[in-house]
């Protein structure tokens, strides 16, 4: 009884830095660094190490991995296997962190169908969220009404780390569809530069001579990188 009295007394007064959860509750969210928000999924540390040693281990080691992301975006490249390779974190750990990844992928706020896409700021704050972390290129097309308002949005391709296969059949089929008056084409960089490559630049050339022909203009097309984007549009490239 004597020992509890203690710690309680510890968990009011004392040293905050290994009590996340207590830190948190004391002095809220912000007042948690990136090791002590992870190490509240992790719960757990390991021989040797701390909860949040544990953690800090997890952000460097995934920020070895892509330098051109820091702190708890590094974790958003992070792979079930790649969780698992690190010292410290098995099975369950592994499959908590993936899972903690997925969650922060879905939360974002929908976008209203009402909402008007009139700008290539309001895309990529859009579609950033979905294509953050992305290990391999993914190609989408976002239809718009005549009023430039979202009708859907679809991901017609996957591809590998810096190449993936986009033919005009695929990209106008839903749009044909779905009657949509016009499209923007988004696909990712995951290397981090949104730069257009020569062949991000003849794609975009063949794409809107198809939309052309077909009555369905190509709006923009916008490139993902690490936290910022390239617009066409913008650039006065379209």
């Amino acid at each position: 009884m004597a020992d509890q009295g203690k710690t309680r007394k510890a968990l009011s007064k004392g040293d905050l830095s290994n009590l996340p959860e207590e830190k948190l509750m004391r002095l809220g969210p912000d007042s948690l660094s990136d090791s002590e928000l992870l190490a509240l999924f992790l719960r757990t540390g390991t021989y040797g190490l701390t909860a949040i040693e544990l953690a800090q281990t997890v952000i460097d080691a995934l920020g070895e991995k892509s330098p051109a992301h820091s702190g708890l975006s590094s974790l958003m490249t992070g792979t079930y296997e790649d969780f698992l390779s690190i010292k410290g974190i098995g099975k369950s750990k592994a499959a908590r962190l993936v899972g903690m990844v997925e969650i922060a992928r879905r939360m974002r706020e929908p976008l209203s169908m009402s909402r008007s896409l009139n700008s290539p700021s309001v895309v990529a704050e859009y579609v950033m969220p979905q294509m953050l972390g992305l290990q391999h290129e993914e190609f989408h097309v976002i239809g718009l009404n005549v009023k430039k308002q979202l009708h859907y949005v679809e991901c017609i391709s996957k591809g590998t780390l810096d190449c993936t296969v986009v033919h005009p059949r695929d990209v106008f089929q839903g749009a044909i569809s779905k009657k949509c008056h016009s499209v923007v084409l988004v696909h990712n960089h995951p290397a981090g530069n949104p730069k257009p490559s020569a062949e991000d630049r003849r794609l975009t050339e063949r794409l809107c001579r198809a939309g052309d022909i077909l009555g369905i203009p190509v709006v923009d097309h916008i490139i993902v990188g690490d936290h910022a984007y390239y617009s066409f549009l913008e650039d006065g490239a379209l």
